[in-house]
């Protein structure tokens, strides 16, 4: 087994493509799109530069495990810049502020002159958030491919993790939130994630940042994707853009090669399927090959829910106006409709941190408005009748814009809509399933579970991706073309 395809070229693919070509393999890669990265990536308008995927990064100090990953994919090491924003996001409210700080205890005094009280409450909080600190990314290998005890050494890793968990482990960010008295506590809460996450994953990443792991690469994401790409091509893999695949021929229990898009057959001794697993079982393969844990998580549709985004980007117009506060912020707003819901607040993020991504004159805000399985479906019946899917666009970003200079007046006539993208933008793009950013996130009872590596019924056919894994994200999308790697290495 020598020649192997990957079909992807986001992280996942990438990852798996480097992986394999320093196992000795000869890969290469087919990317629908012109450009590799998959969600991971960004794009110019009008000048301006819009970061779509690097809020943070796990991984970025030298001690961390991951961080010998981020360096074998040539995403962290020597001459690669780190900026440390000093807090995870604030809120602006009633007049005052309250900062998630990287420095914990920072946080924690500000959050108890504020509102003393719910003294208790907070300490409780912010000791959870010492605790998860020791929260890890599975990277040896894949927990799904894990003996019952190599599983158990893993979790003692983490064991503080048990006292968050037994305190707030079924909790939601609406019932976590209800625990405080003061407004402006329970809205820092509850306002940043959906109503329907765990609490404890607002706990985990706020951990990331005070542990200090948290990190962003100078270059953001094309700089990261276009690191990983170089690495690739030196170690001898090729990339092919603007080569979508048709389907994986099977033969006999054994994949034999790919057909492409225009009928093309291109043979191989593995695939490795590095797509939305909507995509690999609903497209390239046959639903019947999906992994039971996978299957179990596509139906449950309460149990694992998925979100998405609608997305607006804003070009700050001339030098950056005074007032303004890098990084995440949030605040009230005047109400506002967003597919089916009404809202209240605006979570915005400036982009100024990064002089080659965002010089002083061509400063960025998004505002990501979160979205859920509802939602997505209110917009993929609107992208039916594209001028009102247009004219839907175009009136939310109106909205977001004046409710931002309504904050900020300093902004007024200085802000140049850049682009709106809908859930249904990176359905197109990725076939992201119901245009999730990330795979599903466990509700209530629901278990964590994970998805194999190999595809039982085929022999040479392996998966990579963040479905692989609940909540997802880079570090699962980047391990998981490492533990394609070592499945297919197992079939030599």
């Amino acid at each position: 087994m020598k020649k192997i395809i990957i079909i992807g070229g986001g992280i996942a693919g990438l990852s798996a493509g480097i992986h394999a070509q320093l196992e000795g393999f000869q890969t290469e890669i087919y990317e629908k799109n012109p450009v590799p990265g998959g969600e991971c990536t960004g794009w110019n308008r009008h000048g301006y530069h819009i970061d779509n995927c690097i809020h943070w990064l796990t991984g970025c100090q030298e001690a961390d495990e991951l961080y010998g990953l981020w360096k074998t994919l040539d995403v962290l090491g020597e001459g690669v810049e780190l900026y440390r924003e000093p807090y995870f996001y604030m809120l602006e409210m009633n007049g005052s502020q309250l900062h998630f700080w990287r420095d914990l205890e920072k946080a924690r005094r500000e959050f108890l002159t504020a509102a003393p009280e719910d003294t208790v409450e907070l300490n409780c909080f912010f000791d959870a958030v010492k605790l998860a600190e020791c929260m890890r990314i599975p990277f040896e290998k894949s927990p799904a491919h894990m003996s019952p005890f190599a599983f158990m050494r893993f979790g003692m890793k983490m064991s503080p993790m048990m006292k968050v968990m037994k305190e707030y482990g079924s909790q939601t960010i609406a019932q976590f939130a209800a625990r405080f008295k003061n407004p402006s506590v329970r809205a820092m809460m509850s306002r940043y994630y959906q109503q329907n996450f765990m609490a404890y994953s607002l706990i985990v990443s706020y951990a990331f940042f005070t542990s200090g792991t948290a990190a962003i690469p100078l270059g953001g994401s094309t700089g990261m994707v276009g690191r990983m790409v170089s690495r690739y091509e030196s170690l001898g893999g090729k990339l092919h853009l603007n080569v979508p695949v048709q389907q994986i021929c099977v033969e006999n229990q054994q994949a034999t090669g790919i057909e492409l898009h225009d009928g093309t057959f291109l043979p191989a001794d593995g695939i490795i399927c590095a797509t939305d697993t909507a995509v690999t079982f609903q497209k390239l393969l046959k639903e019947s090959y999906m992994d039971k844990n996978l299957k179990k998580m596509y139906d449950n549709r309460t149990g694992y829910p998925v979100n998405s985004a609608f997305q607006v980007a804003l070009g700050i117009q001339g030098t950056l106006p005074k007032g303004l506060h890098s990084g995440s912020v949030m605040f009230p707003c005047a109400p506002y409709t967003v597919a089916t819901k009404t809202a209240d607040f605006l979570a915005i993020r400036l982009y100024d941190y990064d002089k080659s991504l965002f010089p002083s004159e061509n400063c960025v805000i998004q505002c990501n408005l979160l979205q859920n399985e509802e939602d997505f479906a209110y917009w993929e019946k609107l992208y039916t009748d594209q001028e009102a899917y247009k004219t839907e666009k175009q009136r939310l970003a109106k909205a977001v814009m004046e409710r931002i200079c309504a904050q900020y007046p300093q902004l007024q006539g200085k802000l140049l809509l850049l682009g709106t993208y809908s859930p249904i933008t990176f359905t197109r793009w990725c076939g992201a399933y119901r245009g999730a950013y990330m795979s599903f996130f466990p509700q209530g009872n629901s278990k964590s579970l994970y998805v194999k590596s190999t595809v039982k019924g085929l022999y040479n056919v392996f998966l990579a991706g963040q479905w692989l894994q609940c909540n997802g994200g880079l570090p699962i999308a980047a391990t998981s073309g490492k533990f394609a790697v070592q499945a297919l290495t197992r079939m030599k």
